[in-house]
């Protein structure tokens, strides 16, 4: 029986006025992978994606939790000037009773770099949009 399943979260800053990320994701139980994108929406309403890969991985403690490690991978070829170029994030799963918790890095541009860096994320399982 496959361990492959889709998931889909929110994770928004506790300030206001911060970007919102959006992380579409694919999880692999049988050997803890983690595929997928990373799309950041400003306040302003611009839109930046990334592909995106990593591990799902065990909290041991009085509560075991879960937790991704997630890395950007950028295209190979050269990027332009207002595309994303490098993406960190670090969550630790929502449960059915707790929000999770996020933070994350993403770098944007090319000749004018700007880092979008929030350490206060709160994350939330939501639904997969419905494609028309």
């Amino acid at each position: 029986m496959s361990q492959l399943f889709a998931a889909v979260y929110e994770i928004q800053s506790a300030t206001i006025g911060r970007p919102m990320l959006r992380l579409n994701l694919v999880v692999n139980r049988d050997n803890a992978s983690v595929v997928g994108t990373a799309t950041l929406e400003s306040v302003t309403g611009d839109v930046h994606e990334m592909s995106v890969r990593g591990h799902l991985m065990e909290i041991e403690g009085d509560a075991p939790l879960e937790a991704i490690v997630l890395a950007g991978t950028p295209p190979v070829f050269a990027v332009l000037d207002e595309e994303p170029t490098s993406f960190q994030l670090l969550m630790v799963l929502p449960t059915a009773w707790k929000n999770g918790q996020a933070c994350f890095k993403m770098s944007i541009g090319k000749l004018y770099p700007r880092v979008v860096d929030i350490r206060d994320g709160i994350a939330r399982a939501v639904l997969p949009e419905a494609a028309y």
